[in-house]
């Protein structure tokens, strides 16, 4: 970069161009009616020796600059619509949880003991950067304002004594749930002349616990943004394999597999279904389960053959009734989500049938809280699609999205692309890059409370969260606190 002094990020040789009244009022008509020639040659003239200052990034490409001015626009429509000003009791309504006071008629409904868990997640493979962060924030807001929600109804004192203790003993948490089964890169070999990807997942490397602490600490920074009132917990993907429901949905799951692998994996037709090799120090698991094979019992259990690249290592198995070996299963990401939203889903139905039985007990309603990215076509083609496919009673977990952080061109920002490819190299030319990271955020002194604030003002206006964020605009809301 240049060596000029920067006042706003832009060199000082350059903001004394820009301060001439002509090329001013040259850069205003120009972007009001560029069919104007005068004002569109004068600025062109004046563009010249500012784009001579900009230092190029490298020799390959030049800066670009867009002028806007700097209105942030927020139009109904869609989404933004519907839950302008109602998000949160929309969604008490879709969990089923209790409307309180109870309405005319309805008195002589339980009032079950309920725990509600908003699950987000993520895959650890990087300090989380700041679409991460804003997913975290909005679930820890979003657990908060339920529980907001019903401590006003009890303050307004409308309540039977009956109302009043189930508001008493209504649970609220927030459960991070990391995906440590997804591939550390770095130890992941490269396909072989079959073309077979083989993979490591986090879980058997050191990268994972090396970055816990970095979601550890955003988890307890967010916690304490809420006031300390909604509680948490950090899970693994073990945990969710431990339900007791896993065994029978993997187990139906492998029963369609030819039409749920083709809707999940419309290249390959398989479920993309692995075990880590058990041979010590291995851990090699084929990436796409295209050499799967697949045995039901009698009983209905399922044995999975998974086989390894290694020499001598060949086929290991697991039986979905064996526990310990169904917790070593992996998934990709849509049959993770398929399995987990089944899981989710069975939970909560589960819960409520017990609960009403004689013996009593607490129910468990699940929602979840993701990006973006996951909504749309996603959603529609990969979750609730098969969902429609498997023959399970679930209560479906609510899924509210979180908007997605864009770069200049509207892509995701995109871990991935960060940890890989080294991208976003423009980012660190104009001290932006701790946006990339949770990491570089405290390097540069950047409080990422200016995120939660943001996306608490979303939550409050909900039409605002139905939308993408520039990782520029994000940027400008920094600089407003420094």
């Amino acid at each position: 970069m240049s060596s000029n002094p920067q006042v706003c990020g832009v060199p000082e040789n350059i903001l004394s161009l820009l301060s001439i009244p002509a090329n001013r009022e040259a850069l205003r008509r120009a972007s009001h009616d560029p069919t104007h020639a005068e004002s569109f040659t004068r600025f062109s003239k004046a563009w010249k020796p500012i784009k001579q200052l900009l230092q190029p990034l490298d020799s390959s490409f030049e800066h670009l600059v867009t002028i806007h001015d700097g209105q942030v626009h927020d139009p109904l429509g869609a989404g933004s619509y519907v839950f302008q000003k109602s998000l949160i009791s929309a969604t008490i309504h879709q969990l089923g949880l209790p409307e309180l006071p109870l309405s005319s008629g309805h008195e002589d409904n339980p009032l079950l003991p309920t725990t509600l868990i908003v699950h987000t997640g993520a895959q650890p493979n990087n300090s989380p950067h700041a679409g991460t962060l804003v997913v975290f924030f909005k679930t820890f807001l979003i657990a908060q304002h339920i529980r907001m929600h019903y401590d006003k109804i009890l303050e307004e004192g409308r309540l039977s004594a009956l109302e009043v203790q189930w508001i008493h003993n209504f649970t609220v948490k927030v459960q991070l749930n990391l995906v440590d089964t997804a591939p550390d890169n770095a130890k992941t070999p490269k396909p072989g002349a079959d073309g077979i990807h083989y993979q490591r997942s986090l879980r058997s490397g050191d990268l994972f616990p090396s970055l816990l602490p970095d979601y550890k600490e955003v988890m307890a920074l967010a916690a304490e943004a809420v006031g300390g009132k909604v509680p948490y917990e950090i899970k693994t993907q073990t945990n969710l394999l431990r339900m007791t429901s896993i065994p029978k949905i993997i187990e139906e799951i492998v029963k369609n597999r030819e039409v749920i692998g083709k809707t999940l994996s419309p290249e390959t037709g398989k479920l993309a279904m692995r075990a880590a090799c058990s041979k010590d120090g291995c851990g090699l698991a084929e990436k796409h389960g295209l050499h799967n094979k697949y045995l039901t019992l009698p009983d209905g259990t399922v044995v999975i053959s998974f086989v390894c690249s290694e020499r001598n290592h060949g086929r290991h198995e697991i039986s979905t009734a064996n526990p310990e070996e169904v917790a070593r299963l992996e998934f990709n990401t849509p049959l993770r989500n398929l399995v987990r939203t089944l899981a989710y889903g069975l939970d909560t139905n589960e819960s409520r049938t017990v609960a009403r039985g004689k013996g009593g007990g607490e129910v468990r309603v699940h929602m979840r809280v993701t990006g973006m990215d996951y909504a749309g076509t996603y959603s529609e083609q990969l979750l609730w699609r098969p969902l429609c496919l498997l023959p399970f009673k679930i209560d479906p977990p609510v899924i509210l999205y979180a908007p997605l952080i864009v770069d200049w061109a509207g892509s995701k920002l995109s871990k991935s692309l960060y940890v890989k490819d080294s991208a976003y190299k423009y980012l660190e030319e104009q001290n932006m890059s701790y946006l990339l990271s949770y990491g570089k955020m405290k390097e540069a002194g950047k409080d990422p409370m200016v995120l939660f604030e943001l996306v608490n003002g979303w939550v409050q206006e909900p039409k605002k969260m139905f939308r993408s964020y520039s990782i520029e605009y994000l940027h400008q809301c920094f600089s407003k606190q420094t």
